[in-house]
């Protein structure tokens, strides 16, 4: 694909979370957001021995997916593409997961959306709910993986990654799904515009 059209792509994306965000405002989303945490609430009360083991693993996903944790996992990742001699990957992966994580705040003080309170928080949280930063900052680090390291079971296990991040927002009850929708469209954007960067190397592979 051609930078014109990752930039051309990626503000397409843009525009898609902004009306999202626009409507959410005007609660046009609400009957299927309200809908998704109604089933999420059923399944957790008819079946509480197999909803105990999706808590365990959501909440393990929490911590995974906090921003300090997502810095940490990157880091580690820098050290290792600097001692594999690749130090221009380094910077290329601090410059696509940072400015997610640093710009996804901003996006919620502008929409200011409250949390969902349908169902009963798993885990305490606070701030705003629009669009959701461990989606965003999930999809960020681990598309930036996918990016670095091209191959099929790469590819999975970072997709994984990234889908079940978000389907643990719902599930413990701290976002929407649009919350889930709207940060993956914000790292996703991000990724489009950073991939016209990505060293050489990588993008022979």
């Amino acid at each position: 694909m051609s930078p014109r059209r990752r930039l051309a792509l990626a503000a397409m994306l843009l525009v898609s979370l902004l009306l999202l965000g626009f409507a959410r405002a005007a609660g046009l989303p609400a009957p299927a957001d309200e809908l998704a945490m109604t089933i999420v609430d059923a399944v957790q009360i008819h079946y509480p021995a197999q909803a105990a083991g999706v808590t365990s693993v959501a909440s393990v996903l929490h911590r995974a997916g906090d921003t300090g944790a997502l810095i940490a996992t990157m880091l580690v990742l820098g050290l290792f593409l600097a001692y594999a001699g690749r130090p221009r990957e380094v910077g290329w992966l601090l410059a696509a997961v940072m400015t997610v994580i640093l710009f996804n705040p901003a996006l919620k003080a502008l929409f200011a959306e409250e949390r969902p309170d349908l169902i009963p928080r798993v885990v305490e949280v606070t701030g705003h709910s629009f669009p959701s930063g461990h989606a965003a900052g999930t999809m960020a680090l681990y598309g930036a993986v996918a990016l670095l390291f091209p191959g099929r079971l790469i590819w999975i296990a970072c997709a994984a990654m990234i889908l079940l991040t978000g389907a643990s927002r719902v599930w413990l009850g701290v976002h929407w799904p649009t919350d889930v929708v709207a940060g993956w469209l914000e790292a996703a954007a991000w990724l489009l515009v950073m991939s016209i960067w990505l060293p050489r190397r990588e993008r022979r592979a």
